[in-house]
């Protein structure tokens, strides 16, 4: 197994996030979907990064760093993936931005040189899809806070854990393919899920898909962030959180205008609040708690857990388990302790609903029955979840 993300992506034939943008209208149209991103949810307008000096980590092909380059910003691209440069200096050149592409660099996270004065720092660093692989998360936080200017922006797009639930069970029904009929992966995810694949407007192919999440041994759970967990840290570093998708702030919260609450109550709202979207997360929809409970805290956990545990070694006694929980949190779904508009409410009622038969298809080990459900059941063909959460900090002023 490679011992970094870097490291395994290096080892595969494309590119992630390769969309292979040919013309200017694939550019223009990467860039309103960047723009409505940005502006509307993460509250970062593109004329924040005129004249910026921005630093992305791991940008793969990029396609997202053309669209900073387009607002303006200075880049400097920081990524170890050699066979990537020729497409980034490629694209640069054919968009005619090369003006706007500082440097392109080979280091890592880790190994990117610290600043040697206040003018070698950055206003934005962004660090999109890796960045929750890196372990423990004070290595690539602490450098985080070295690189960035005073008032800088860090955006982050990472692996959440309960959003994770979909997506590992996808890798567990996977693993159950490949081991009932010794298909290769690509072959095995073609079968069971290329209807759902297409279901969705992208630019990627399946096989993309299967290499970045079916297949990658870091789209896991003792990998995932937790976004409690990730606030308190950046808090402790000297970051406050400025935006998310999902929202990560107490928006039903209101006050004064005036009032300027201490760092400790805001981060305690925010980690009440957080604990309060468990199932929005799980599922992408608004379910919000009316109150917090510790007991169905800890039943998503173990649920969590024992999905994820299916993928390395399957298991009929514990995918029966995985049913019967999902059987408890219909329960929750149906009770007058959620805040959720009637659609979708009853859309994740029939999700859980057709997981719960999917385990039971797992356990039963009928390779045509279960390709029959995935390519056919249109719960399961629509049910996503929101396994990607993006997370903006700003670093504290000194003064």
């Amino acid at each position: 197994m490679s011992e970094t993300l870097y490291e395994y992506y290096r080892q595969q034939q494309v590119l992630p996030t390769y969309g292979g943008f040919q013309s200017r209208e694939d550019l223009a149209a990467h860039e309103r979907h960047r723009r409505r991103l940005f502006t509307d949810k993460l509250c970062l307008p593109p004329r924040l990064f005129r004249g910026a000096r921005l630093l992305e980590f791991g940008p793969d092909a990029g396609e997202n760093s053309l669209v900073f380059a387009l607002w303006g910003a200075d880049c400097t691209l920081a990524e170890p993936n050699h066979k990537a440069h020729p497409v980034i200096r490629e694209y640069f050149r054919r968009f005619e931005l090369r003006d706007r592409l500082s440097a392109l660099e080979s280091a890592d996270v880790a190994s990117f040189p610290d600043p040697g004065s206040e003018a070698d720092r950055y206003d934005i660093i962004d660090a999109e899809g890796f960045i929750y692989a890196i372990k423990p998360e004070s290595l690539w936080i602490d450098k985080l806070g070295g690189l960035a200017r005073n008032d800088a922006f860090i955006v982050l797009f990472y692996c959440e854990a309960y959003g994770g639930f979909i997506e590992l069970t996808l890798k567990a029904v996977q693993a159950r393919m490949r081991q009932l009929t010794r298909l290769d992966a690509i072959e095995s995810a073609r079968r069971l899920f290329q209807v759902k694949w297409d279901s969705i407007p992208h630019k990627r192919k399946i096989e993309s898909w299967v290499m970045d999440v079916l297949e990658n041994p870091f789209v896991r759970l003792r990998y995932f962030l937790e976004p409690q967990a990730l606030c308190r840290l950046m808090g402790e570093a000297g970051f406050s959180l400025y935006s998310s998708w999902p929202p990560y702030r107490d928006a039903l919260d209101v006050h004064w205008f005036k009032a300027v609450r201490p760092l400790e109550e805001q981060m305690h709202r925010h980690q009440a609040f957080i604990a309060r979207n468990r199932l929005a997360h799980m599922f992408g929809r608004k379910h919000y708690l009316s109150h917090l409970s510790g007991e169905l805290e800890g039943q998503l956990w173990q649920l969590l857990a024992v999905v994820d545990g299916l993928i390395d070694r399957f298991d009929a006694e514990r995918a029966t388990q995985c049913s019967r929980s999902l059987s408890e949190l219909t329960s929750v779904l149906k009770s007058d302790h959620l805040v959720s508009d009637a659609q979708d409410r009853q859309t994740s009622i029939q999700t859980l609903e057709c997981f719960r038969r999917l385990f039971g298809l797992l356990a039963d080990g009928s390779v045509s029955e279960l390709v029959s459900f995935c390519n056919q059941d249109q719960a399961f063909i629509s049910a996503w979840g929101m396994p990607s959460h993006f997370a903006v900090f700003r670093k504290n002023s000194c003064d």
